[in-house]
């Protein structure tokens, strides 16, 4: 078997992804993935998995919710998706990104993924008569798609490494500037300023790793530049959009409700899952808002299902993360030390996108386990390589 074949139905799986209403395609293509997988352990012995103790106390702590769980049935679903699902992802891209040939297919299925999701939101702005993102439209909710291309992005710098040479930076800046133009139109607010955290930090670790070589003022100066920017479009989409202000947000009122709710019981939860505040607590949900049926923060909604230590176990899942990535920066090779940036950044970008609301579900949760699958299965590979050699 020619190996881009066996890589077929993963790199299939990273191109429908983004797209509304693949559900049956996505989960057909992880399956076939996950018997390539079987195949590699029977062959070569399973793979080592980054963060291992992390994802199994996240895991144990889904499973005791179903003991206070309000609708076990429901979480237990819950649990299949968001965990199930995404640790199958996050172990084939582990075990199958092996060589940058592998790393190769797989960035250039996200980049064409990409691509025609930019087109298809572009199009539908250009013909439609609203100033507005089409929430229901072939690119999905404009939430969605801001927590998609904060994901993305750090996929992309490290696609300028693994792509061949000719050309290759074009092809990944032309994509970026194009998404950032997507992002405009979507008018999200929250992602401009996640965007700017990822902006500065990569800044600071391409240049401590030696991959750009500017002044410190000038790192400094691109630095205020990105923050001033990035505030600028995120009042101008909070005008553009005639949402209410900052101080006006709804979130400011449920936070505090939802940590009273979870300190009655901090060592318990009423189940897995982002539905669970409006199963446990309908008091808590607003008719002027609708929207708000969840506390808008993975962190509070996580506290709502498991309690504080569901709180705790997902902090220190996305700090395992962070370690290894971080540790992975410092690497001589080249790439390698790209993946643990791009993998930095992922995290970052994730985790502050989700502190004022909850995307970390279904296909952007799948989306953040495959490129960190990805990212740290090519690492893992290419230090064991001069090892076997």
């Amino acid at each position: 078997m020619k190996p881009w074949i066996r890589l077929l139905p993963l790199a299939v799986f990273l191109f429908v992804l983004p797209f509304p209403g693949t559900v049956a395609l996505r989960l057909l293509t992880l399956a076939l993935g996950l018997i390539v997988c079987a195949w590699t352990w029977h062959k070569q012995g399973f793979a080592s998995v980054p963060a291992k103790t992390a994802l199994l106390l996240w895991g144990g702590c889904a499973l005791l919710s179903l003991a206070t769980a309000i609708d076990p049935d429901y979480s237990l679903g819950e649990i299949k998706n968001e965990i199930g699902y995404t640790m199958a992802a996050y172990l084939c891209f582990i075990t199958l990104t092996r060589t940058r040939q592998d790393a190769n297919l797989f960035v250039r299925a996200l980049i064409l993924g990409s691509l025609m999701l930019g087109v298809f939101a572009l199009w539908e702005h250009v013909s439609s008569d609203s100033a507005y993102w089409n929430e229901r439209g072939l690119a999905g909710g404009s939430g969605s798609y801001s927590s998609y291309l904060l994901a993305l992005l750090p996929a992309l710098l490290w696609a300028g490494c693994v792509l061949p040479q000719k050309h290759r930076w074009s092809v990944v800046s032309g994509l970026i500037a194009l998404q950032l133009v997507v992002a405009v139109l979507a008018g999200q607010r929250a992602f401009w300023l996640v965007f700017a955290l990822q902006a500065l930090f990569a800044l600071y670790l391409l240049r401590a790793r030696g991959f750009i070589a500017i002044s410190a003022s000038r790192v400094r100066a691109i630095g205020a530049a990105a923050v001033i920017l990035s505030v600028l479009v995120a009042v101008a989409a909070t005008l553009k959009r005639d949402t209410v202000g900052w101080t006006q947000d709804p979130r400011l009122t449920i936070w505090p409700a939802v940590a009273a709710r979870i300190l009655e019981h901090p060592l318990t939860g009423k189940g897995f899952g982002r539905e669970t505040m409006k199963k446990a607590y309908p008091d808590l949900l607003s008719q002027k808002f609708p929207a708000v049926w969840h506390a808008h923060n993975l962190f509070l909604n996580y506290g709502i299902a498991m309690g504080i230590p569901g709180m705790i176990a997902i902090l220190l899942l996305f700090f395992a993360l962070l370690r290894n990535f971080w540790k992975l920066s410092r690497a001589e090779d080249r790439i390698v030390a790209m993946a643990g940036i791009s993998g930095v950044l992922l995290v970052v970008g994730v985790v502050a996108r989700n502190l004022t609301n909850d995307f970390f579900q279904r296909d952007l949760a799948l989306l953040f386990w495959a490129i960190a699958g990805m990212l740290l299965g090519y690492a893992g590979h290419a230090k064991d390589a001069p090892a076997r050699a």
